[in-house]
């Protein structure tokens, strides 16, 4: 079987960055990770979970990690020599404790482990690098997700699918999300009643402030004497044809037209939350007759 290449990702700053997960079974604990020679870091912030991206100044010809394996059990010896038996022996060898202590917890109260350290192992990845050339993944969960078209070269190395065409999902609900803070909304649905998009409803005052009595009501659910002045407000309810995805050739273009997208929902939110217009009482028309009514001069 053909192994695959391994990439090299030129960042935007010079660095270049690799995907460099453990290897499976591991040797040991992971002390060290060299290029040429030269110590490398983690990718901050991270892109992965388990940070598995590493980055180097330079386009590397070889990467080696250090590994300490746990230490060598050699045998077991006791340490309560009153406990000196036939049933507990000075020393049991790795097999001996093995069985015994299955049988009997006493065991590990009374023996000791003798280890020996075990020399680092050195593991190499494979190379040669091939580059590419772009920005970071997208940041482990701080940044909306992408879905790339990988070709067949990279289809086992979907940690470069940043840099192909794809698409960021969950547009609409990112915009909903943004929408919901706004001080004016008060329902917010994406994909409501059948609309593919997102549906809002707002509360807006008028431009000239009116007022209302709303009565307490008592325990009978009867209307009081006693209440208090609120403001008027309309309703104003908005269809957002928001697209469900954006697309793009790469994510760093797509997340840009995202954040764009975001941007211009919000301001047809914005602008829809201005002040009702009290001579049409917030309907957007004015009524039959309003104006002559209005244009009269007090007798």
């Amino acid at each position: 079987m053909t192994t695959p290449p391994r990439y090299a990702l030129n960042l935007p700053d010079g660095r270049w960055a690799y995907y460099l997960p453990e290897p499976q079974p591991r040797p040991g604990l992971r002390d060290g990770l060299f290029a040429d020679g030269v110590p490398m870091h983690r990718l901050v912030p991270l892109v992965d979970p388990k940070g598995n991206w590493y980055v180097a100044d330079h386009l590397a010809e070889q990467i080696t990690a250090t590994y300490q394996p746990s230490a060598k059990t050699l045998h077991y010896d006791l340490k309560d020599r009153t406990a000196l038996s036939q049933r507990y022996p000075e020393q049991l060898s790795v097999e001996e404790w093995s069985e015994r202590s299955e049988e009997d917890e006493e065991y590990y109260k009374l023996y000791t482990r003798v280890t020996e350290d075990l020399p680092p192992v050195e593991y190499v990845y494979e190379g040669p690098y091939m580059p590419l050339v772009g920005r970071e993944p997208p940041h482990y969960n701080a940044e909306p997700p992408w879905r790339g078209e990988l070709p067949h070269e990279l289809t086992q190395y979907p940690e470069y699918r940043h840099l192909f065409p794809g698409h960021i999902p969950g547009l609409r609900k990112a915009v909903a999300e943004r929408l919901k803070e706004m001080v004016r909304a008060q329902y917010v649905f994406v994909d409501y009643d059948g609309f593919p998009g997102v549906y809002v409803s707002l509360r807006v005052p008028f431009d000239e402030p009116r007022t209302r009595f709303v009565a307490d009501t008592g325990r009978n659910g009867r209307p009081k004497k006693s209440g208090r002045t609120v403001q008027t407000l309309v309703d104003r309810r908005l269809q957002l044809p928001v697209p469900s995805a954006v697309y793009g050739p790469n994510y760093e273009t797509a997340l840009a037209e995202w954040e764009t997208q975001i941007a211009f929902w919000v301001d047809q939110v914005t602008q829809a939350s201005v002040a009702a217009c009290s001579a049409c009482g917030g309907h957007g028309f004015v009524p039959h007759g309003a104006l002559e009514h209005q244009a009269k001069p007090k007798t």
